[in-house]
């Protein structure tokens, strides 16, 4: 048997003195009031901080520098356009920002000069080879002539090649100045403005995926086993405090923090309509009663516990039975759970669906005649 909190054992020592004082015997039934025994799976519940997060964030960095040449537009709250914005919706492949593009069409343009350049030295290389090739049939040049020939169109065929090859890089260099949103998503940062000198990898902006967000928050290891992959979690937020959110566990981390020590568990709850953002914090109950599978307690009201009449070292409850016509209250000594607060639990001598005295057990004794009042 647990021992009970100082407070429960000061309240039901003054109400066994209270019973030990009263008249051994009444006229008329003591009044009393009784409720059902109710049996819980989960006796308390942890309530636990989490912090909301989008379901993909993209940092969208550009992979060559240059000048910002443009910013794309969005229609402000007066209607008219403005830059992109925190907050503001993209789509998947809108363009978000450009750099100044004169560099890099010259580089093209000279890249594909190169590869021109390149393609009329094979072609002359390849006549030279035939021509060579003839002559050296018919005896009028050497081996060494001819196979010099060879040896000059493959070195043009290489040169076109490598031409060929910085063509690509130039068309996406050039392709590298627009940067695109990856996602349908909303803005959650953006980090440039047009004219500024951007450097490769210099992040523009943030694009999250808000559609579907993450509540994360931390638990510890004594709790991990009643945390299951799948298992419905509704959570709660300050701005919308008479709201529900639902959602599922999809995600626990197998290691703990290593300074903080708890395991990083993750729901996912659909946003369509976007109430939930970015940076929230919300709040959530997690059971802390028995592991899944186990049996469950009674939980009876701390008002309905007195000290045992038979056995003063033990505690219990009067049970109401019918007896004939008239209702008889009955000591059952009971072995108590954690003390809860208003409630506890009873790991052993009740059972649910039994009647117990929850106002009045302190005047009662074994077998006494009981009216019930409502």
């Amino acid at each position: 048997m647990r021992l009970l909190a100082p407070a429960l054992v000061a309240v039901v020592v003054a109400a066994s003195a209270a019973c030990s004082q009263r008249e051994p015997s009444r006229a008329s039934p003591t009044a009393v009031k009784v409720a059902l025994v109710e049996r819980a799976e989960t006796a308390t519940a942890s309530r636990y901080s989490a912090q909301i997060e989008p379901a993909t964030r993209v940092d969208l960095a550009f992979k060559e520098g240059g000048y910002v040449d443009s910013i794309a537009k969005a229609a402000g709250v007066d209607a008219k356009m403005r830059i992109l914005q925190d907050g503001d919706a993209v789509t998947a492949g809108q363009e978000l920002a450009a750099l100044r593009r004169v560099d890099y069409t010259q580089k093209l343009d000279e890249a594909r000069s190169a590869v021109d350049q390149g393609r009329a030295s094979l072609e002359q290389a390849e006549l030279d080879l035939s021509r060579a090739q003839k002559l050296h049939e018919s005896g009028s040049i050497s081996s060494a002539e001819a196979d010099n020939a060879r040896l000059k169109r493959d070195a043009a065929r290489a040169s076109l090649d490598g031409a060929r090859a910085r063509l690509a890089e130039a068309q996406q260099a050039l392709a590298d100045t627009s940067l695109r949103s990856p996602l349908d998503g909303v803005v959650i940062k953006r980090g440039i403005e047009v004219g500024t000198l951007a450097a490769a990898g210099t992040v523009a902006f943030t694009v999250a995926e808000i559609r579907n967000v993450k509540v994360v928050f931390g638990v510890p290891d004594t709790i991990l086993p009643r945390v299951q992959l799948g298992a419905s979690q509704s959570v709660t937020t300050e701005a919308y405090r008479d709201v529900k959110f639902d959602g599922r566990i999809t995600r626990i981390d197998p290691a703990a923090d290593p300074h903080s020590r708890v395991f990083e568990v993750e729901v996912t709850i659909p946003n369509a309509d976007g109430h939930l953002k970015t940076g929230m914090i919300a709040a959530l109950s997690l059971a802390d009663g028995p592991a899944p599978g186990a049996a469950p307690q009674p939980l009876v009201p701390l008002q309905a516990i007195v000290r045992s009449p038979a056995h003063p070292g033990q505690f219990a409850v009067f049970v109401v039975e019918p007896a004939g016509d008239r209702s008889v209250a009955h000591a059952r000594d009971v072995d108590l759970g954690e003390y809860l607060g208003s409630v506890i639990p009873v790991t052993k001598g009740l059972k649910g669906g039994e009647q117990i005295v929850v106002l009045g057990a302190g005047l009662l004794s074994d077998g006494e005649a009981v009216q019930v009042i409502p």
